[in-house]
């Protein structure tokens, strides 16, 4: 068999002098192929045709999205791993098996052996077999191909014989029945991909099934509309909910275990036109962990965080919109306060994470202990800190500022936009400025962001007139490099792969004491604000996105207020996300 070096010179891809130059650079347990490739000496398509000439092969470019994966799993998982090889394609009794190293006789054997089929070796990176194990073992994928293999039959036969919904459930309890591996498939490709919601949603004439990964709703199946009741009986079964109420909100709470840990589900219920919807977010009990030093503040915002909280009572409040972090940051203020010589009592709808050590109070109105009681009560309990879920109404506000004016460390959260928009919620609740001005220690806004993927992560040069938009004063110098993701198989091309959060501390100085009491304008505030230190949230946003973590554009959706989104799911995305914040931006 040739050299690969050889058969690049024949292909006039590479000289035989950059060939020898190549090999004195490259490390020695480096594959020449790969060394050629990140030095970009090669594209992976030359490559891949020179080994293909090398082998006597044909190469094959796999697309995850186009592999049958029952086809994939003809092959079980740890052969497929441990031989780097994957089973693409069958035609009549041949299947194409696509391999790192096609030459390797003895993994075409053991294929042929559990497969039945002839095999057909193709030569394919190493990489791209990779993504497609990790894609077609996913439970996500398990469950796609869940629905095609069990065919549904018995579901239908119960169906058809007009049995009533008691004997579906009945159905649905059973440990081997298609939907209880349908229902599992769902939560633990949720677990493995990283959800922090998943969404059953019905419509004509399928059921969608979608995940919240990263902030973003992404579909992930279809569920047929003659099983979606026995998939929503059986959630409910396992969440503790009422199976025959279809017409009321319902909420529940299950668990799974994946990996070895247990996540939790919390459930919600709707009913809707087109029957029960229902939102289960994710409880990643065991694989928190909650610590100031782990939230990803810069160390100026960790070292003010830490100052305002160590007073020994006052107010102290997170605020953002849903999904932006808020619970997180409360946790890590808790454990960092947690201790033997604090009685810290917490009271909340619901209590989603337990910490030992801290007395956690579920919030429930119809026992009369909403937020605004149970509060009433907690103040009996001797408590050094207090926390409450949400600060959502006027009796609420009212209690925990006296809470904090007698002697009690309170933090809560409030839905602003901003940290200086804490004064003013407060106020909009009817609480009165001299009030505010007297318990208020500090206020933190705080935004996530999705994370540049890094496997594509490209520097661009940026619109000017978008940055102008950002930075108006012109503080940062236009000649800086940002960077966005061009997408590709390991972002599944939205250029962006997990979040990272943005923080906005407003400080309470006499000052600015004096002009909560005074009733200030919020534009005044927040300048005072700025000039006692404050760092805006669109700063924050665009020092992460100098630093190449996070992308312009998404820092621009995220601070201004414009909500208006691209939804491509291609590689395509990232331009679009630039031209839609470039006409957002009034370019």
């Amino acid at each position: 068999m040739r050299r690969l070096g050889d058969v690049l010179i024949e292909q006039h891809v590479l000289t035989a002098e950059q060939l020898d130059a190549a090999f004195e650079s490259k490390p020695r347990e480096v594959l020449l192929g790969d060394w050629l490739v990140s030095q970009k000496m090669l594209t992976t398509g030359q490559l891949g045709g020179a080994l293909a000439e090398q082998f006597s092969v044909p190469y094959v470019d796999i697309d995850v999205t186009t592999v049958d994966a029952q086809v994939a799993r003809l092959l079980p998982e740890d052969f497929a791993q441990s031989r780097q090889s994957g089973a693409i394609k069958v035609e009549g009794r041949q299947l194409t098996l696509a391999m790192v190293a096609p030459d390797d006789i003895e993994t075409i054997a053991e294929a042929e052996l559990m497969t039945g089929y002839q095999i057909k070796p193709a030569v394919a990176m190493a990489e791209d077999i990779e993504d497609l194990v990790s894609r077609v073992y996913d439970d996500r994928a398990v469950a796609r191909q869940t629905i095609v293999d069990m065919k549904l039959a018995e579901l239908r036969e119960l169906q058809e014989s007009g049995e009533d919904n008691t004997a579906s459930i009945i159905s649905v309890e059973q440990e081997d029945a298609p939907v209880v591996r349908l229902v599992q498939a769902i939560l633990s490709g949720a677990a493995t991909a990283g959800a922090s919601d998943v969404h059953l949603e019905p419509h004509k004439p399928e059921m969608r099934v979608r995940y919240r990964v990263d902030g973003e709703l992404q579909q992930v199946m279809t569920i047929p509309n003659h099983i979606e009741d026995s998939v929503i009986s059986r959630i409910k079964v396992m969440a503790d909910m009422d199976t025959t109420e279809n017409r009321r909100p319902q909420d529940g709470h299950l668990n799974v275990f994946e990996n070895g840990k247990r996540v939790g589900f919390r459930v919600s219920g709707i009913p809707t036109v087109d029957g029960q919807k229902l939102v289960l977010r994710l409880l990643d009990e065991g694989g928190k962990n909650y610590s100031l030093d782990n939230l990803g503040m810069m160390y100026r915002d960790n070292t003010m965080l830490r100052q305002m909280i160590a007073k020994p009572h006052g107010m102290f409040v997170v605020t953002g919109p849903t999904g932006s972090g808020k619970s997180t940051t409360l946790y890590a203020v808790l454990q960092h306060l947690n201790g033997d010589d604090r009685n810290i009592v917490t009271v909340e709808d619901p209590v989603e994470y337990r910490i030992s050590g801290i007395n956690q109070v579920q919030s429930d109105n119809e026992f009369g202990m909403g937020f605004a009681n149970a509060l009433k009560y907690i103040m009996r309990q001797d408590p050094d800190v207090i926390m409450v879920g949400e600060i959502r109404d006027s009796e609420t506000a009212m209690t925990a500022i006296q809470a904090a004016l007698t002697g009690h460390l309170l933090i809560s959260t409030l839905h602003t936009n901003d940290a200086v928009g804490a004064v003013q919620r407060l106020a909009d609740l009817g609480v009165d400025n001299f009030k505010i001005a007297g318990s208020l220690l500090g206020s933190v806004a705080q935004r996530l962001l999705r994370r540049v993927c890094e496997n594509c992560k490209q520097p661009i040069r940026p619109n000017e007139n978008l940055l102008d938009a950002l930075d108006p004063e012109g503080k940062i110098a236009r000649s800086v490099d940002f960077f966005r993701g061009d997408g590709c198989k390991k972002c599944l091309g939205t250029g962006f792969s997990g979040r990272l959060p943005i923080f906005e501390i407003m400080p309470i100085t006499p000052d600015i004491t004096m002009a909560i009491e005074a009733g200030v304008p919020h534009s005044k505030l927040q300048q005072m604000a700025v000039d006692a230190g404050m760092v805006e949230l669109s700063t924050a946003g665009l020092e992460q996105a100098i630093a190449g973590c996070t992308s312009l554009e998404e820092v621009y959706f995220k601070t201004s207020g414009d909500r208006r989104r691209s939804d491509s799911k291609t590689s395509s995305l990232g331009k679009r996300e630039t031209d839609l914040a470039d006409h957002a931006a009034g370019i």
